[in-house]
């Protein structure tokens, strides 16, 4: 039985709690919150004890999920890596881009395992895409195009809008939504020389939209919608991918299977449209991340999501940031903040 301190009780927590609760072998710990009443709340929903300090979490659990907001995660993630503790942490890996480099280093000089949790490669839609690109059915990469987004988290909602609208606690929409489709489409497409973005983010609106362009290091071209600007109840998702010999595409609010278009050579102009479902009813992104989490630290096996990508998740999204404030094109090599 692993035993799992999850550090943070806000939003998230919960979302990761549920997941941990339904998996075999597992068993929560409890929680550890700067507020304690916040922790004791979560210990009555899922059992555990509420710890008083992050060194009594580490000498009672075999590894933590660290949830807490994005400001707040250096600090766990420097003292697990010290004390040994393999960790999880939701994504952003940080707020500033100075915390991420500290945080790699740490890990890195310690030796201790660390999951970013970028959940969209593990949903099964997305997961089913990157394997299509990697087969080699589209043939050379050339363009990926990504939408996300709902409406501005409200007051009394799960997910809190008042941590959201301030950009120097969430980072926007960009570094905090978008950031899930720029770790996505460089997981895809390799590393990104330049980012261009426009948005609402200095417009004086309540509201967070923004249009992003990457240019790869292969020539490859992506563009990333994100927005706070949707209609209610109508959050949305939407990935793209097309290559030399196919395009692959699927949306949230049409349908649940991959749709493949290639061409048929034999017919010329002809194209073969070819339905790839990923999906099966057990299917949780949530769930797979915390398990494959587990599965490595277990096995001593590579994360899908390694620190560094979650450093670069990062340095990508606050150059998006700056892409808008500047009006120009940023590139990443040449960027720190």
């Amino acid at each position: 039985m692993k035993k799992i301190g999850i550090i943070g009780a806000g939003a998230i927590a919960r979302v990761h709690a549920d997941r941990w609760a339904r998996m075999p072998g597992v068993e929560i710990a409890g929680y550890y919150d700067i507020v304690p009443e916040a922790a004791q709340r979560a210990v009555d929903q899922y059992g555990g004890k509420a710890f008083a300090s992050l060194s009594a979490m580490f000498d009672a659990v075999d590894a933590v999920d660290i949830c807490t907001t994005a400001v707040a995660h250096k600090e766990p993630i420097l003292a697990a890596a010290e004390a040994g503790v393999p960790m999880a942490c939701e994504k952003p890996l940080a707020r500033h881009l100075s915390d991420c480099y500290e945080i790699v280093e740490a890990v890195e000089r310690t030796g201790t395992p660390l999951f970013v949790a970028q959940v969209v490669r593990f949903f099964p839609q997305y997961a089913k895409a990157k394997e299509t690109l990697d087969s080699g059915a589209l043939g050379k990469p050339a363009v990926i195009r990504t939408v996300r987004g709902g409406s501005m988290p409200r007051a009394g909602s799960t997910f809190h809008s008042g941590y959201y609208a301030d950009f120097n606690q969430s980072g926007g929409v960009i570094l905090d939504v978008s950031i899930h489709d720029i770790d996505y489409v460089r997981w895809c497409f390799g590393e990104v020389e330049r980012v261009f973005a426009r948005g609402l983010m200095n417009a004086g609106l309540p509201k967070d939209h923004t249009l992003i362009t990457l240019r790869f290091e292969n020539g490859a071209i992506g563009h990333i919608e994100g927005g706070w600007a949707f209609p209610p109840n109508k959050f949305r998702t939407r990935v793209e991918i097309a290559g030399t010999e196919g395009l692959l595409e699927w949306d949230s609010l049409d349908r649940d299977p991959l749709e493949l278009t290639t061409f048929d050579a034999e017919a010329g102009a002809d194209v073969t449209f070819t339905s790839l479902s990923p999906l099966a009813p057990e299917d949780d992104p949530y769930y797979a991340e915390l398990a494959h989490f587990i599965d490595c630290v277990e096995h001593k096996k590579p994360f899908r999501v390694t620190p560094y990508d979650g450093l670069m998740a990062v340095k990508i999204s606050l150059a998006a940031i700056e892409s808008e404030k500047r009006g120009e094109p940023v590139r990443i090599a040449e960027f720190s903040a």
